[in-house]
């Protein structure tokens, strides 16, 4: 199993306010929705019920304090981010679903799984926003970035993808 974030950062390291995005940029929606369709995501339950019901063509697990049984086909609640990893796993060794899992928020996620994760898609958001959840842009010396290109569409926006290094351990 591959582990990715995938999260679109302001510059001052906001993703968020009130579980909701402060920007509206379609060609980054765009940019989440090609990278996430068809594989698995990984979430909090906040960062899911900001998604108003489950994405097309995507498998949500989403993990929550509470024991929830989904009403949907392609959501799945589990009670931690390591039974997150164990059903990703499982699903992704059925070969329905591709290797490479999303892990698409929120913050708090995003710091717990960062040790486990193998790529980084970073959208850099031009400007700074007040929010109450954040991204860290320090990335860990084993990572390299493998991508970086600038909008075309959007003056300032910037996606970028990191990726691990491996050690011969």
């Amino acid at each position: 199993m591959i582990l990715s974030h995938i999260v679109a950062v302001s510059e001052n390291e906001v993703i968020g306010k009130d579980n909701e995005l402060l920007w509206h940029y379609s060609e980054d929606l765009n940019y989440f929705k090609k990278r996430t369709t068809g594989k698995i995501m990984i979430m909090g339950r906040k960062t899911f019920d900001s998604l108003k019901k489950p994405l097309p063509k995507r498998f949500h697990i989403v993990i929550s304090r509470q024991n929830i049984d989904s009403p949907h086909d392609n959501v799945k609640y589990v009670n931690s981010l390591s039974e997150a990893y164990q059903l990703a796993d499982k699903m992704t060794l059925s070969e329905q679903w591709p290797e490479e899992v999303m892990i698409v928020g929120g913050g708090q996620i995003y710091k717990e799984s960062l040790k486990d994760t193998d790529f980084l898609y970073i959208t850099r958001i031009p400007g700074e926003y007040n929010g109450d959840t954040f991204y860290s842009l320090k990335i860990p010396t084993q990572f390299k970035i493998a991508f970086s290109q600038f909008s075309s569409e959007v003056p300032g926006l910037r996606y970028e993808i990191w990726s691990k290094e491996r050690t011969d351990d």
